[in-house]
């Protein structure tokens, strides 16, 4: 027990943290361009949220259990991890300079929501492969959606947890203004498992599933046409599009402190990776919005009943025309 807890108050890794460089060039403008877009993810994510809350959605569609409590996790990364960021390029002075352990947490904290949020978007891709596949939640999803959010966190601070109890792990990056992934073997390792159960794994399977919606979509066009689903597919490319934001952030992290990349405090793209992870809580309440609009559960239900109903009801059970056509993916 005393080799873990001397990890937080190793006197070696702190002072090796206090030489750092902690100090660049300050850039409000871009800051305040920063809190400018920020702001708006923040009204978008509470707005959602009062929307699925007040209408009940989540009485009627899994997605919105999984995409409400999206928001709340947008929120944490809006409220707590880039305020801290806006404050590091503001200042060009690291807000935790003088507190190595307080920069172990604001690493393990992004690595827990980042990761979160890969979930969340896991669920939700699955939710809507279901809805066109036509498969029942319970056939696909052994856990209630609540108790998948509750997992979510469980399994995420457990991964980001060695961030915390490993002191050589974690060093501040004055350039990407935030801590990062150091370079020593155990910084090393714990990036390469992070990115493998946090990033690819999650990125992955909900990349799988919206392909094999577009699979089904451009299988029978007139179809879904006809159902008004069709137009789906645009935001089937946007959810796609999710997993990459965070993909400049974590190459340019994998470059040593001492590459040319690293050491360039000239340029402002660095910054520009680092707030380009974030970006998916600020589009998230927009895209996934529409889902709720576009992407509808309801037909889902419908065939669920279809499935449960005697030999020959399904055309007394549906009674619309367009029905008959659905039941062609059945």
């Amino acid at each position: 027990m005393g080799g873990f807890f001397s990890a937080f108050t190793n006197t070696d890794y702190e002072n090796e943290y206090l030489n750092q460089t902690h100090k660049m060039d300050p850039h409000p403008p871009l800051a305040i361009s920063f809190a400018f877009f920020s702001l708006l993810g923040i009204i978008g994510n509470i707005v959602l949220i009062i929307y699925i809350t007040t209408q009940k959605l989540y009485q009627n569609f899994y997605s919105s259990h999984f995409i409400a409590h999206l928001c709340i996790t947008n929120l944490v990364g809006l409220l707590v991890l880039v305020p801290i960021l806006m404050y590091n390029v503001y200042t060009g002075e690291n807000l935790f300079m003088s507190s190595h352990l307080l920069c172990k947490i604001q690493t393990a904290l992004t690595v827990t929501v980042w990761t979160v949020m890969a979930m969340m978007n896991l669920c939700i891709a699955g939710v809507h492969l279901l809805t066109f596949a036509r498969i029942h939640y319970e056939q696909l999803f052994g856990l209630s959606p609540t108790k998948l959010c509750i997992l979510s966190w469980i399994i995420s601070f457990f991964l980001a947890l060695p961030s915390i109890t490993n002191g050589s792990v974690v060093v501040y990056g004055p350039t990407v203004r935030t801590c990062v992934f150091s370079h020593k073997d155990s910084g090393l390792k714990f990036l390469v498992y992070a990115l493998i159960f946090g990033v690819s794994i999650p990125a992955i399977f909900s990349s799988y599933a919206y392909f094999r919606i577009l699979q089904i979509l451009f299988h029978s066009p007139i179809v879904f046409q006809s159902l008004g689903l069709y137009k789906s597919r645009f935001l089937v490319y946007a959810f796609l599009l999710c997993p990459l934001y965070t993909v400049p952030f974590y190459i340019l992290t994998i470059f040593p402190p001492d590459s040319e990349v690293r050491k360039d405090d000239k340029s402002m793209w660095q910054i520009f990776c680092t707030y380009c992870a974030f970006f998916p809580c600020i589009i998230a309440p927009a895209i996934y919005g529409a889902s709720l609009f576009i992407i509808k559960e309801e037909d889902m239900s419908l065939t669920t009943r279809t499935h449960k109903a005697p030999p020959g009801a399904y055309h007394h059970v549906a009674g619309q025309p367009q029905h008959s056509m659905q039941a062609q993916l059945i």
